[in-house]
């Protein structure tokens, strides 16, 4: 009767930088900078690179990245908008954070679900919430807003409907926090 492997054997487990140079070797010119920061590797991508890096991390057998673990974005203003996928190697126990550069406007990725069906909910939350369209997603539409919003709540540029109604008590910029508040 043959049994399966439930956890990596001592003898599968690669170091973070040992594997970040296998990560460097089979994404070759797809990747920019790989690097190791806090025992994850971090690698930087090009938009049209993306679903091809994600393949890759899947299914090469020397990296087996066979876990979705996130998809999200960051609005670094005006530098523009900053995608940020992680996937993890069960066997070989590492993390890799793949980062892509978006420009605020009109920001588009190819859509990775064909490679991780799991980043399906995540790309939908990203396109809600950022305005970046997933190329190629087979289901684009919103998970938390009504369908008549405007507008994408984490884009720092959005500004809260509250503050409208009634501001807020304290300083909100950081000019208003150095003068001591509102006056």
């Amino acid at each position: 009767m043959a049994t399966t492997k439930r956890f990596p054997r001592s003898s599968e487990r690669v170091e973070p930088e040992a594997f970040s140079e296998r990560v460097r070797s089979k994404l070759g010119n797809a990747a920019g900078e790989v690097q190791v920061r806090f025992n994850q590797v971090i690698v930087s991508a090009e938009p049209g690179r993306i679903v091809d890096i994600m393949s890759t991390l899947k299914g090469d057998p020397e990296l087996r990245c066979d876990y979705f673990t996130f998809l999200s974005a960051v609005d670094l203003q005006e530098e523009g908008l900053e995608v940020i996928a992680a996937v993890s190697s069960t066997r070989f126990e590492n993390t890799v954070i793949v980062k892509v550069a978006l420009p605020s406007e009109d920001p588009s990725l190819a859509s990775v679900t064909g490679v991780y069906a799991g980043a399906n909910w995540h790309e939908r939350e990203c396109a809600e919430m950022f305005g970046i369209t997933f190329e190629g997603h087979p289901n684009l539409v919103k998970l938390y807003l009504p369908e008549d919003f405007e507008g994408h709540p984490l884009l720092k540029s959005f500004k809260l409907a509250s503050r409208t109604y009634k501001p807020w008590p304290g300083a909100t910029e950081p000019d208003e926090a150095a003068g001591g508040g509102r006056s």
